[in-house]
């Protein structure tokens, strides 16, 4: 009776969420073949809550993306991003933000999706940091509920980056893989969560970065407010 009372019980909890109980399960996302990608884990998965991301890389269609699934349920964002500008005299080379596709109509879409990642950045609830002198080349998405209820925490790790082509939204010749859990119980969620926490906390990790002016001088600014002026350019 107590195994049917906490099997029903359980059952009910995920009925009332919303969570799909699917016992064919894999614990494997990648960007091809049929395995589920990441951006239909994020979309099913995500509750109300707090969602951390630890990316190299990102671009402005996937940043968009994420604001439209996920900004009416995350009350904070907590982004560290790999800083791939190098000092050098020449004009700083791109961010890397831009639409990973180059035809004419990912052009024409690139303009309002700008204006969709800055809308998204400019709330405070979204809080951005970098490494500096390090590059982060990990890749973590880490999900804490509301109501602080563990068993609807999940993570994402493995090789995709925050790009279109990263989280399965279009084809490309890269091929990812990631793994996913859910719940308290899972053997990796507490070590991610404190290994995030750990990094955020790092004193190599910063909300300003270091930029090189016209006059050839290394001037620290908020890395949010550089992130928006680039996207806009």
């Amino acid at each position: 009776k107590l195994i049917v009372v906490f099997f029903m019980n359980n059952f009910m909890f995920f009925i009332k969420h919303k969570i799909t109980l699917n016992l064919t399960y894999k614990m494997l996302l990648d960007n091809e073949n049929q395995h589920p990608k990441v951006h239909e884990w994020i979309t099913q998965y995500t509750q109300s809550g707090q969602l951390s991301i630890v990316t190299g890389y990102f671009t402005i269609g996937a940043l968009a993306w994420l604001s439209r699934q996920t900004n009416n349920l995350i009350n904070e964002y907590r982004f560290i991003l790999g800083d791939i500008v190098s000092f050098s005299n020449e004009k700083q080379a791109d961010l890397n933000l831009l639409n990973e596709n180059i035809t004419v109509e990912g052009a024409m879409n690139l303009n309002r999706l700008a204006k969709e990642a800055v809308s998204f950045l400019e709330q405070e609830k979204v809080i951005t940091k970098t490494m500096e002198p390090n590059f982060c080349h990990a890749k973590l998405t880490l999900f804490k509920p509301e109501n602080r209820d563990a068993r609807l925490s999940w993570f994402v790790t493995g090789s995709s980056n925050l790009t279109e082509a990263g989280i399965g939204l279009k084809v490309t010749q890269n091929v990812e893989l990631n793994t996913p859990g859910t719940g308290e119980t899972h053997p990796y969620m507490s070590e991610l969560s404190e290994w995030f926490e750990n990094l955020w906390k790092n004193p190599k990790t910063h909300k300003t970065k270091t930029i090189l002016t016209e006059t050839g001088k290394k001037e620290r600014i908020d890395f949010k407010t550089y992130l928006i002026n680039e996207i806009k350019k």
